[in-house]
């Protein structure tokens, strides 16, 4: 229970001078205990803090790292209520322009084409501190953001708040223009896929009509070529005919004819 007694006594006794140390030993006190994990910035911001108090913040945090973690926590004063106010209009829905939609597209990115203003505790850095703190129960987890809250005029959990609702509202805008992006192009896919199936079925109209068109004409001359060979045909076979019927003719007056010269040339 140390931990949750001296973060108590951090926050509740530690009389700062100004209310940014008193910050910077709440900071400290987390980040020597391991439960953030301050970036360079931060850690350049932490120095000024006085010995004293360091040395309160470096016994703290030995005596959390050593404590196991089935310990519960005394009960902590109530603060559902503490720091809360109604959040200012979320941004109108953001018309994203077709090259502005792509898959991969960073949040940094959304965030700035949805003209999200700069927020003095941004959601993500609230986050950041959250992880940090999981080794803690909710309750004491929220108490020490709202007391850090409390020890800073420069910014309020409100802030979080609504940079985390602006943020939300900006991601679920992009997560509709991408699915109205993907449903225009289904339905342009489709318009086009409609398009060269009607193009097939007229092509393929025309050239059944050609094709039927060429079979009658190969019909036709087929039937042309025929008959000019029965008319070839025949006429030959008359020619024929009428030979033959001269021949006999001639033979017939031939034979006649030699009775003459058989009867009286003796």
């Amino acid at each position: 229970m140390a931990i949750y007694a001296s973060l108590l006594y951090l926050v509740a006794h530690i009389d700062f001078s100004e209310e940014v140390i008193r910050v910077k030993g709440i900071l400290k006190f987390l980040a020597a205990a391991k439960l953030v994990e301050l970036s360079d910035e931060e850690k350049l911001k932490l120095h000024g803090v006085a010995p004293g108090d360091e040395l309160l913040i470096n016994q703290a945090a030995s005596e959390f790292t050593d404590e196991t973690a089935g310990t519960n926590p005394p009960p902590l004063p109530d603060t559902s209520d503490a720091g809360t106010s109604l959040a200012p209009p979320i941004n109108p829905p953001i018309a994203y322009a077709a090259a502005d939609v792509a898959g991969g597209k960073s949040f940094e990115d959304i965030f700035k084409s949805a003209q999200i203003p700069d927020s003095p505790f941004p959601a993500e850095r609230l986050l950041r501190l959250l992880d940090g703190l999981r080794a803690m129960d909710e309750a004491t987890r929220k108490a020490a953001v709202h007391a850090m809250d409390a020890a800073d005029d420069n910014w309020t959990i409100d802030d979080s708040i609504i940079d985390a609702q602006r943020k939300i509202a900006a991601l679920e805008d992009y997560q509709k223009a991408l699915e109205s992006q993907l449903t225009a192009n289904q339905q342009q896919v489709i318009a086009e896929v409609a398009d060269l199936k009607a193009a097939e079925e007229r092509a393929v109209t025309e050239i059944r009509k050609q094709i039927a068109e060429m079979e009658r004409l190969l019909a036709r001359e087929i039937q042309k070529t025929a008959e000019q060979i029965t008319n070839l045909e025949g006429g030959q076979k008359a020619a024929q005919e009428n030979c033959e019927r001269e021949v006999k003719r001639l033979q017939a007056e031939v034979e006649r004819l030699r009775e003459i010269p058989a009867q009286f040339s003796h």
